[in-house]
């Protein structure tokens, strides 16, 4: 029996579970070696996943970050890499809010309308990134990463001007009662919003697997070339991803802002959006960027950032611990693909 090829022997060890394991022990050396109890890490991951206010906290993390790793995943099943959900979901954020301050409409129809806002922004602020790419050839991660500083720019200058709260200058206005989503259970921020991520993902995995357009998008991401050969539209599939990654981001920002108690709102510094974007990037490579795999993946990662408060606030440990196991997951992650690219691996093969 001819020896396993060693970049197959690191797609083993790359495997998620494997991953988070290893993750787990170089956050326990980290805890060790800053003089901290190295068990510290359970004892965040107990409250995370064991007790009843972590839970809930764990699900209020996910949802964002269910959302902006859809905005990744399906990037990367069309052959694009759209690290652009930071910027978009801070613009579907700013959409909802000014759709949810600014208007006075009855409760469900305010609901609906600030939610369309958001995803329309989202959808919206990917056409120039989809023209630049299908016409200009402009790589999307250049394209994507300026827009974020513009859609961070800009969305702080609406919050300290037009939007802001004259009552407190440090903020935006509220969205109002008639568009807000109060939390499931007293005293903490999860919404009905987790409920409205989990359905995007699952109409991500029916869109990807169950659909002609997901079809085209995959062998499009699989090889484009191939894909063109066979009467794709390849620039026309790469918009369309585009579109749905911008509306998960935008949605994202929704839940950022209409679903987020008991702020409902952008602070000045914009602190409640800033990080999920490339978050979820973490999350859909955990996920494998399959829909279904990023609702656990999230929740996971989720627990993460919500044991971080925990072991901050009560056992005095630096939050950039989680940071170490965030980085960690996707470097082990990345070593098979790493492996193919640098120690000459397999190639793929085409079956007609």
């Amino acid at each position: 029996m001819s020896p396993r090829p060693f970049w197959q022997t690191l797609k083993i060890a790359g495997s998620p579970v494997f991953a988070v394991l290893i993750s787990l022990i170089v956050a326990m050396i980290v805890l060790g070696a800053s003089g901290y109890n190295p068990l510290h890490i359970f004892r965040g991951l107990e409250y995370s996943f064991f007790t009843r206010h972590g839970i809930i906290n764990t699900l209020a993390m996910a949802t964002p970050l269910i959302l902006t790793a859809i905005t990744w995943a399906v990037g990367a099943r069309a052959g694009v890499f759209n690290v652009g959900a930071e910027g978009t979901l801070m613009i579907g954020a700013v959409a909802a809010l000014a759709a949810g301050a600014l208007l006075k409409l009855p409760v469900g129809l305010h609901h609906l309308v600030v939610l369309a806002a958001a995803v329309v922004a989202g959808v919206l602020w990917t056409i120039p990134v989809a023209y630049l790419k299908t016409k200009r050839n402009v790589h999307e991660v250049v394209s994507t990463i300026m827009l974020n500083w513009v859609a961070s720019f800009l969305v702080s200058f609406l919050v300290v001007w037009p939007l802001r709260d004259p009552e407190w200058p440090m903020r935006s206005l509220k969205i109002l009662p008639t568009a807000r989503f109060h939390p499931l259970v007293a005293g903490t921020n999860l919404t009905l919003v987790f409920f409205i991520s989990i359905a995007f993902a699952i109409f991500s995995y029916l869109l990807l697997w169950h659909t002609r357009v997901g079809q085209h998008i995959r062998a499009t991401g699989f090889n484009p070339d191939v894909a063109k050969n066979c009467g794709i539209n390849v620039s026309l599939v790469t918009v369309f991803a585009f579109g749905v990654g911008g509306a998960a981001a935008g949605l994202a920002g929704y839940a950022l802002t209409a679903g987020l108690p008991p702020l409902w709102s952008i602070s000045e510094k914009l602190g409640t959006l800033v990080g999920y974007g490339f978050n979820g990037i973490c999350v859909a490579a955990i996920g494998a960027n399959h829909p279904i795999g990023i609702i656990f993946a999230a929740i996971f990662f989720g627990g993460v950032l919500s044991s971080r408060s925990y072991m901050q606030m009560f056992l005095g440990i630096a939050p950039e611990i989680t940071d170490v196991i965030a980085g960690v997951i996707v470097l082990i992650l990345a070593l098979p693909e790493l492996s193919k690219i640098f120690l000459g691996g397999q190639r793929k093969k085409v079956v007609a």
